[in-house]
């Protein structure tokens, strides 16, 4: 009985159907390969080190950038091949890597368009093709990849609109398709991405109204939709994102006011990015609740009224920019924000060029933080002398304070500045002689005086 069952067991390994029965499970394992081999066949690197050592000479899961499971030994679950050089286009087959949960393509030279199939990727958690060539749309099939958490396909010449089938994608946290050419609105079922942390649009063609839906986002820490063609106003409801750490919405045609409790509800907001757009109205006192506020941004736009003193309470500013806006200053008081900014110690830029401020510079100005590296207050009506003691900020590099009408001579303490690289001082009212004590600022590249004497007693300082 025994000798029949080694025949029979011999007679099943001579049958053919035998053979492809045993032989099934290696022709199921090699779809991966012959994947991975069709990716091998549509690029090429220089110096060529893909082709080269992606060869039958080694099990396909020992190839650099492909890592193999540890329950399924012989199944791709990692293809990442960042700045590997790679150039040419991506493989459809790359689909049928069915096993995958992490495509990593970034930085590289890859053309072409997002094949559709890598819709087909149901375990892919991460796809990531960010600065390459990549064009075309973007696929309505990646609305198949249901467990993608990260998908960054910025920095490619993308065209067309956001497809609506990236709003059911329902694990999406970092959602980035920035600096590429997106046209047509924002869609405001993006709104419905709940787990979403991080959207970042800028540096598209995206049109129309920012969607009051993005306001659902209630975990969403960082929105960055500068450099677009959009319009209207900023949705109230993003206001009231407490998880919100930056807000870019900045080289847009967005229009209205910030809502006078606008901050009170963003307590982790650290940047706000409002620039070169056409807002108006007054800057709230409720950026006093802005408590964790970094960069605070709304230059060239038509924001009118004096900066609230309250604006001192940000004790973690290091960028302020109001520029070329309508803000002003004709009283004392209206110039208490720069006594209240001295409680910034970290601040290092301050621009207040380009408005109406009027009147004397405080004494408090010389006490404002000595790490300030940039100050701008060119083109204003500012009168009266320039501070005695500025000498203090012993940080400066750049000190911008032409066209205004400030009076008197340059002080002396100003050539304490040891690191001061650009002075502007034209289109006032100075007189006198340049100190000596000019001599000193070994680092200064450029001087600007429209005053005749001034400016003839410099060039003659010059030669001696």
């Amino acid at each position: 009985m025994a000798w029949a069952m080694k025949l029979l067991y011999i007679f099943l390994l001579l049958c053919p159907f035998s053979h492809a029965l045993l032989s099934l499970g290696n022709t199921i394992n090699s779809t991966d390969e012959l994947a991975l081999l069709s990716f091998k066949s549509m690029v090429s690197s220089s110096p060529p080190s893909l082709p080269g050592s992606w060869n039958s000479s080694s099990h396909f899961c020992s190839w650099p950038g492909v890592v193999c499971g540890r329950r399924h030994p012989d199944r791709v679950v990692v293809l990442r091949m960042v700045s590997f050089n790679l150039s040419g286009h991506i493989s459809p087959s790359l689909g049928n890597l069915s096993f995958l949960t992490e495509l990593n393509l970034a930085d590289n030279q890859l053309m072409g368009g997002i094949p559709g199939e890598l819709g087909h990727l149901g375990r892919l958690r991460l796809l990531n093709v960010t600065r390459n060539h990549l064009d075309g749309s973007i696929p309505v099939t990646l609305g198949g990849c249901t467990k993608l958490k990260v998908l960054d396909l910025s920095a490619n010449r993308l065209q067309g609109e956001i497809p609506w089938p990236l709003d059911s994608l329902p694990s999406i946290k970092y959602l980035f398709l920035y600096k590429n050419r997106l046209s047509g609105d924002i869609p405001p079922s993006l709104g419905n991405l709940t787990n979403l942390q991080n959207l970042q649009l800028k540096e598209n063609m995206l049109s129309g109204a920012i969607p009051s839906s993005l306001g659902m986002l209630s975990s969403l820490s960082l929105l960055s939709l500068g450099f677009n063609n959009l319009s209207g106003p900023i949705p109230t409801s993003l206001w009231n994102i407490s998880t919100l750490m930056l807000l870019s919405v900045q080289h847009n045609m967005l229009s209205g006011t910030i809502p006078p409790n606008s901050f009170n509800n963003v307590p982790h907001l650290q940047v706000l990015y409002m620039d070169t757009n056409n807002f108006h109205g007054p800057i709230p006192a409720s950026i006093s609740n802005a408590s964790s506020m970094v960069d605070f941004q709304l230059a060239h736009n038509y924001f009118s009224g004096i900066v609230p003193p309250e604006i001192g309470r940000l004790r973690n500013l290091i960028f302020l920019q109001l520029n070329w806006n309508l803000l002003e200053a004709k009283e004392p008081k209206d110039w208490e924000f720069i006594t209240a900014l001295t409680n910034c110690s970290r601040l290092k830029i301050l621009g207040l060029s380009g408005s109406k401020f009027g009147g004397v510079l405080p004494d408090s100005f010389s006490n404002l933080s000595a790490s300030l590296t940039y100050i701008d207050l060119e083109d204003n009506q500012i009168s009266g002398s320039i501070p005695g003691s500025i000498g203090n900020l012993i940080n400066l590099q750049i000190l911008a304070l032409d066209i205004n009408l400030f009076t008197g001579s340059l002080p002396s303490s100003l050539f304490r500045l040891k690191k001061l690289v650009v002075l502007y001082v034209d289109y006032n009212n100075l007189e006198g002689a340049i100190p000596m004590a000019i001599g000193n600022l070994t680092g200064l590249m450029i001087y600007c005086s429209i005053q005749m004497p001034l400016a003839l007693q410099y060039q003659k300082h010059l030669e001696t």
